[in-house]
């Protein structure tokens, strides 16, 4: 089964919202859809979970749309992560112009919620008509709009949320640089690495090393988070080759909160789409973590399958893949404290593995 799992990991909410959009029907679900992942989803499983008497939404999850011998498993899945965030009851959307497979998931979920998790909307929709499992349904589906200017889109934009087309758009967001702009990076990437190899060497201390890092990025970080400037190439090759070293990228990490995750997803996704091999991994996971604290799960898989891509073997971008996979929230991370992820960042292999890919680099 294809399963590129995009979240919205959110915590059951508390508190009135401070803008409410209030979906009164299948048609308006599906309008809102696109505001919960960042992008108008296409041959997708979708599955919401909603809280208490008002059926508030929660976490959602969207999986590629299975092929129809692997709908129960997509429907285990999407079941699971529902249970886990201790959903009281659940929207379950196939969304595909293949109504065949978009029904046979859609229905193995539904199978699979009774009776712990009430179904709220169970449909599946190929973006003109939807389908619901009740007799004596239309055959023929009934019509539906969900416009780019439908209350839900519009809300989400006016507090600043951006929807994009599709899911591609996303992905491009997080793309390596190509033609000219690559070769002006891989320049500028190598003179400061030769700079840093000069003053600190191949084997610095790790108190020298990570001070002498911050003292070099922090001016640059603060700028590019607090005055929301762009930064230079040369300033992207800094923070790319610093975030090469575990123990620098450990300090940045603890830097990213919920509070300052927004920003630095910001400058990391630029960042991310400058950085040069082999220095990928290590900026596109502390990218993904932003994004995931940000609650965007969408955001976060797409910058940690580019780090995977790069090294599929990269510890902390496969921890922080099964912390989205498994549906834990941001709210459940922070609230973990010390836990095994910090324990891997630490681990000697994968220190020694990033001294020898600057080596390589440097050869």
């Amino acid at each position: 089964m294809s399963r590129r799992p995009s979240t919205r990991p959110t915590a059951r909410p508390d508190g009135e919202p401070d803008s409410v959009f209030t979906a009164h029907d299948v048609a308006d679900v599906l309008a809102t859809v696109p505001t919960m992942f960042g992008f108008r989803p296409a041959e997708s499983f979708v599955a919401i979970a909603t809280y208490g008497p008002r059926r508030r939404f929660g976490f959602s999850l969207r999986l590629d749309l299975p092929d129809l011998d692997q709908a129960d498993a997509a429907a285990d899945v999407a079941v699971q992560h529902l249970r886990r965030q201790g959903a009281d009851g659940a929207i379950l959307l196939g969304i595909s112009e293949d109504h065949e497979r978009a029904e046979a998931v859609v229905r193995a979920g539904l199978a699979r919620l009774e009776p712990d998790i009430t179904p709220v909307v169970v449909a599946w929709a190929d973006g003109q008509r939807y389908w619901e499992p009740l007799p004596r349904f239309p055959r023929r589906g009934v019509r539906y709009e969900a416009p780019a200017h439908h209350e839900a889109v519009v809300r989400a934009v006016a507090a600043g949320q951006e929807v994009l087309a599709d899911r591609e758009q996303l992905v491009a967001r997080f793309a390596g640089c190509t033609g000219a702009v690559l070769d002006t990076m891989a320049d500028a990437t190598e003179a400061e690495l030769d700079r840093i190899l000069r003053l600190f060497g191949e084997n610095p201390t790790d108190s020298t090393l990570v001070g002498a890092a911050m003292s070099e990025l922090d001016p640059i970080l603060d700028r590019a988070l607090h005055e929301q400037e762009r930064l230079h190439d040369r300033e992207v090759a800094v923070i790319s080759l610093w975030c090469a070293s575990v123990m620098v990228r450990d300090e940045l990490m603890s830097r990213i909160n919920r509070d300052t995750a927004r920003d630095w997803l910001r400058v990391l996704t630029d960042v991310s789409g400058r950085v040069v091999a082999p220095f990928v991994p290590s900026v596109l996971c502390l990218a993904g973590f932003a994004a995931y604290l940000t609650g965007d799960g969408a955001q976060a898989v797409i910058a940690l399958e580019r780090s995977l891509k790069a090294d599929p073997q990269h510890r902390l971008s496969l921890l922080l893949m099964q912390l989205i996979q498994g549906g834990v929230s941001p709210e459940q991370y922070e609230a973990m404290g010390e836990m095994t992820i910090v324990e891997a960042q630490k681990d000697r292999a994968e220190r020694e593995r990033t001294l020898r890919l600057l080596r390589e680099r440097s050869a």
